[in-house]
């Protein structure tokens, strides 16, 4: 037979325990919130890659030429895609991180400062101007279709900061999120 001494004791056991393992399982709960959340920027930034890649080689057939195919509007077709999610307006940096044709793993300096993006447009890296990085200051005209069939690479980096505390001492402030979009320049020469 239990007394209710023993009773008392074995409920103040229970609550310690209970205590004891609710710390563990908020700690998992909210580690999984914060690599949930760079799941969700991740998908995101890789729909950005890919929306400005696509805007920048379409080809307008009526005007025979590639209207969107300079770093202006296809920094704007990402940033406009990633405000869609919250994320900030990207930086656009300068050279194409990686090796050629640029594609992952990036180097940490080209992620720039936790909870930036930061936005890199390649041009031709598969093409005869291996490695150039430039295309145009303004978009190709009907007269000037050289770029149609080569490469344009999008690559948008993202150096997300970790809300916990938890898994920043396990994985550092920030976690290095990539996304690259290779898309060959449409038109018709």
């Amino acid at each position: 037979m239990f007394s209710p001494a023993s009773a008392r004791s074995q409920r103040g056991q229970s609550t310690v325990e209970f205590a004891i393992s609710s710390i563990v399982l908020l700690l998992l709960m909210t580690g999984l919130l914060d690599l949930s959340r760079a799941f969700y920027y991740s998908v995101d930034i890789h729909a950005a890659a890919r929306e400005g890649a696509r805007h920048g080689a379409w080809f307008n057939s009526s005007y025979r030429q590639n209207q969107y195919l300079d770093d202006t509007d296809i920094k704007a077709a990402v940033d406009q895609t990633l405000a869609g999610a919250g994320l900030p307006a990207s930086t656009l940096g300068t050279g194409c991180p990686g090796n050629s044709p640029y594609n992952a793993p990036y180097p940490s300096s080209a992620y720039g400062a936790v909870g930036t993006v930061t936005l890199y447009i390649c041009y031709d890296a598969l093409g005869n101007a291996q490695g150039s990085g430039t295309c145009c200051a303004t978009p190709p005209t009907s007269d000037n279709l050289s770029w149609v069939g080569r490469d344009l690479n999008v690559i948008v980096l993202y150096n997300y900061p970790l809300v916990t505390g938890v898994m920043a001492s396990f994985l550092g402030p920030g976690v290095e999120l990539a996304a690259n979009e290779h898309i060959y320049i449409q038109g018709h020469p």
